[in-house]
């Protein structure tokens, strides 16, 4: 079997993690979910990850301070954030921080994957 995308899905609400990362495993990605920004730094240390996903507001760190510490492991890896405050400002800073997208919630999570090439 070929080596699938890899997928790390970071987000501390359950139902959030459990939708993306069901949605993403249905599309045939490889999808490992982390319900805490320090836990997914654990794992980012663990295995190579294609994508890291991430929930902006988070109660152990922000979803710009994991970017920040997924890109001092492993600079190439490509992270998006995740937000349901989204503003145009915030998007700006992520975006200037390396983030290669800046999603708000709710997700159309058919939009925003369909385009991937796997």
């Amino acid at each position: 079997m070929p080596n699938r995308f890899h997928i790390l899905v970071v987000d501390d609400e359950p139902v959030q993690r459990e939708m993306i990362g069901g949605f993403l495993k249905k599309q045939g990605f490889e999808v490992i979910a982390a319900d805490s920004a320090e836990r997914a730094l654990e794992l980012f240390r663990q295995d190579a990850f294609d994508l890291v996903l991430t929930d902006q507001k988070m109660a152990d760190m922000s979803g710009l301070e994991l970017l920040q510490a997924v890109h001092a492991i492993n600079a190439e890896t490509p992270v998006i954030l995740i937000t349901a405050f989204g503003t145009i400002e915030a998007a700006v800073a992520a975006l200037k921080q390396g983030a290669i997208d800046y999603l708000t919630k709710p997700l159309n999570l058919m939009s925003c994957f369909t385009a991937f090439d796997r």
